[in-house]
């Protein structure tokens, strides 16, 4: 075998991706990047139960995605550091338990610290908020979305981005809207899950309102202006890692949005950086049957969904699906006249890996005769990765 001259040994291990807390001895003498997310936070959880639309009421919002922090710095062989990784935000409630609206939890706080080592190191990457919720009221109201988390001690720190809001105002009592988590702000942006407005007084028509999670480089897609001429069931995309998911009204009993690029801000993968470039996800409203969403590709938003079944078959799903790595999941509205008694998933998009949010939840848990598939959606927990460069 030829040897070339004067040639460097090769570096056995050059990057570390570390998701449970642990010490962290460093292998070899050089420069590290190492980047921290905190854990995202849970979306509400609202607790519809009727086969009547306009009977299904209230405003529920997604997750905030958590914080990151950046920094390079010098490092020697053996020298430590102690690395703490945030939960996803999560109930620890049994399913049978969940018998009334609820605040999702906050994201847990990740950190990376100098245990005994030269370099003075202490980064903190801090959990996104939990989703809010609003009771059915005649009056104006805003529901914010859970914040995003901060971040500290790095060469750069973001927050993350905020689940979506919902604004109504007065005149719209009877109508049932959840919007999806935020994402990481991979690249220093925040972006955020869907966000609602109903801006024309809509009494007490028929409508159900989901929204998809943020991706890295875009929102979740924003459902704005609605008034009492619209159509009764609107949903939207996950954010990809470039743009923002579209929305789209439902005309008929089965709609399904799929329209998102991928890509993202490098052409190729290095060391150096994240190169996230996945799709978000697509969504979809049905009639009469079980409904569901699309999951986001790698920085991408899950989808929102919307559901609605009056007639009596009790064995069904009901699901919006997860966010891709760092993005936010999708928000679920789903109405039915009975209990599903499946065992398949029924639930809200959780967050991605790395810290998204997670989306919001509309539907009854407590009564369903299956707890196996049922999940309040948690936020996706934090992150530790350590770059040799």
């Amino acid at each position: 075998m030829a040897v070339i001259l004067g040639s460097k040994p090769p570096i056995p291990t050059t990057q570390f991706v570390i998701g449970v807390s642990k010490t962290f001895t460093s292998p070899i003498t050089g420069r590290v990047k190492v980047i921290i997310t905190g854990g995202g936070g849970q979306g509400a959880f609202l607790a519809n139960q009727s086969a009547s639309i306009d009977a299904n009421v209230g405003d529920a919002t997604g997750g905030g995605g958590g914080g990151y922090s950046e920094k390079i710095f010098a490092v020697t062989a053996g020298e430590t550091f102690t690395v703490t990784i945030g939960a996803g935000g999560a109930t620890t409630l049994a399913m049978n338990d969940i018998n009334s609206s609820r605040v999702g939890n906050n994201g847990g706080n990740s950190s990376f610290v100098t245990a005994s080592a030269a370099a003075s190191v202490n980064m903190v990457a801090n959990g996104g908020g939990g989703g809010q919720f609003s009771a059915s009221t005649s009056s104006a109201v805003s529901t914010a979305g859970g914040a995003g988390g901060t971040a500290s001690g790095g060469d750069f720190n973001y927050t993350g981005g905020t689940g979506g809001t919902i604004s109504r105002v007065a005149g719209c009592p009877s109508n049932a809207v959840t919007t999806g988590g935020g994402a990481v702000a991979l690249y220093g942006t925040a972006f955020n899950g869907g966000s609602v407005t109903m801006t024309g007084a809509v009494g007490s028509q028929d409508k159900i309102i989901s929204t998809g999670g943020a991706g890295v480089g875009g929102n979740g897609g924003d459902i704005l202006g609605i008034t009492s001429t619209g159509a009764y069931a609107y949903l939207s995309e996950g954010g990809s890692a470039v743009i923002a998911g579209g929305s789209s009204t439902v005309a008929t009993n089965t709609n399904k949005i799929t329209s998102s690029t991928a890509g993202g801000p490098t052409s190729s993968s290095t060391i150096n950086i994240i190169d996230a470039h996945g799709t978000g996800g697509y969504s979809y409203h049905t009639y009469n049957t079980g409904t569901y969403s699309g999951a986001g590709g790698y920085g991408g938003g899950g989808g929102g969904a919307t559901g609605w079944r009056d007639s009596s078959y009790t064995n069904e799903y009901y699901q919006a699906d997860k966010g891709g790595g760092f993005g936010g999941g999708g928000a679920l509205t789903w109405i039915s006249a009975q209990n599903s008694t499946s065992n398949a998933r029924i639930g809200a998009g959780p967050g991605g890996t790395g810290g998204g949010g997670s989306g919001a939840f509309s539907g009854p848990f407590h009564t369903c005769t299956s707890a196996g598939g049922r999940e309040w959606a948690a936020g996706g927990s934090g992150l530790c990765i350590i770059m040799f460069v």
